[in-house]
């Protein structure tokens, strides 16, 4: 239970680190690109703007100029008329370098991207040419690349790095919870075995008194009997909760059951009716199994009006024990506590009925040992249902 808490915690840790950095990674991403995106058109209406004053103070179309300066190598220039006839060298021009239908064009030429700037000039007498500039893309969708591979590993790094440090401080965190869970099952089961002793030496003094005074003899003795099955519950429950894992295997379930209704039967006057559970298998332990319908048996004698319908059946992979008994039920609002340890809920009456509040704090505490799961539910008609859900197995061999 407390290695799966630790996973928990550690997965948790690691996924909200890794939200973090992917969304900060997205950010990172989305406004390097604009920058980038916005220099090089910047760059390429720099470039197209010298052109075009080149041309205002010639008064007439001129070539571009070649240049020499590293940073514009790589930037194409090109002046066109309006009837499209380039002017200067069209041997020196490449093919792509024409003017857009858009200030601003992206092209993909020879599997490289390539933005093309179209800048409009007019001439003295009313005249047009078109100065064009554009370059390759490459650099920048390099750089892009590059730093998205660098965000992807260093975020691969950082979140296995969260996975061991939050395993490493959820088991700081769960070791202190851990122990004290352990000390409570200890304690439950030391002192449950410590109580037998007494409570054996005291009843047999009562039945002494008793023999005496028999008033006061089965006062003592009724609440002897008490304090005994309720050590026994807390001992149940000790094991349980903190004892060794379960020995699960597909179990035929009407064993249990049937065992389980007849000494209820015998033990507390039940009356039982029992329907559909020949040939339901489950993964369970037999032991676990009847304790559990013990405690849910004993809580229809004290509660349920001392008879109850079980029903067993097979729904979506899971083999379901319905305990179904005709008291005065449970109100909705109360289903939830009713598994909580000394729950009653009429406390008044608790010691009327002998009951100590841990009946079904028992059975769900064997169901989840077994992997199952236990619910309430109002009976149609009235009273409380019982619901045992198990995992469905084979039938054994």
């Amino acid at each position: 239970m407390f290695r799966s808490l630790r996973v928990r915690i550690a997965l948790s840790h690691a996924l909200v680190l890794l939200v973090i950095l992917v969304a900060l990674g997205v950010t990172l991403q989305y406004v390097l690109a604009r920058t980038l995106d916005a220099s090089v058109t910047s760059q390429l209406r720099a470039s197209a703007q010298g052109v075009s004053a080149r041309i205002d103070e010639a008064e007439k179309p001129v070539p571009p100029p070649d240049s020499d300066v590293p940073s514009n190598a790589a930037t194409q220039l090109a002046v066109y008329k309006p009837n499209g006839a380039l002017v200067g060298e069209p041997k020196e021009t490449p093919a792509w370098l024409k003017p857009g239908t858009q200030p601003v064009t992206d092209l993909e030429v020879s599997g490289e991207r390539v933005r093309v700037v179209t800048v409009p000039v007019t001439l003295s007498d009313n005249s047009e040419v078109i100065v064009v500039a554009g370059r390759s893309m490459l650099a920048e969708d390099v750089l892009m690349h590059r730093v998205r591979m660098l965000l992807l590993a260093a975020s691969l790094v950082a979140v296995i790095a969260s996975l061991a440090a939050g395993w490493w401080l959820a088991g700081r965190a769960v070791r202190p919870v851990e122990r004290a869970y352990e000390a409570r099952a200890a304690f439950a089961a030391d002192a449950s075995h410590e109580l037998r002793t007494p409570l054996t030496f005291i009843r047999q003094g009562v039945e002494v008194l008793a023999a005496n005074d028999p008033a006061l003899g089965d006062q003592v003795l009724g609440e002897v009997d008490y304090m005994a099955g309720l050590s026994q519950r807390l001992l149940l429950l000790a094991r349980a909760e903190g004892g060794p894992a379960l020995d699960l295997k597909p179990v035929a379930v009407a064993t249990p059951i049937r065992q389980a209704a007849e000494r209820s039967e015998r033990a507390l006057g039940l009356r039982l009716q029992v329907d559909g559970i020949d040939g339901l298998t489950a993964m369970a332990d037999t032991t676990a199994l009847e304790i559990a319908l013990d405690a849910v048996f004993e809580n229809v004698a004290r509660h349920g009006g001392g008879s109850a319908e079980v029903r067993g059946y097979r729904e979506n992979g899971e083999v379901v024990i319905d305990v179904a008994d005709a008291g005065p039920g449970l109100p909705i609002n109360l289903h939830g506590r009713a598994f909580d340890r000394f729950f009653r809920a009429d406390p008044s009456r608790a010691r009327e009925t002998g009951g100590a509040g841990l009946g079904l704090a028992l059975t769900r505490a064997w169901v989840e040992a077994q992997h199952g799961h236990v619910g309430l539910s109002q009976t149609p008609g009235g009273g409380l249902t019982v619901s045992i859900e198990l995992p469905s197995a084979a039938s054994p061999a």
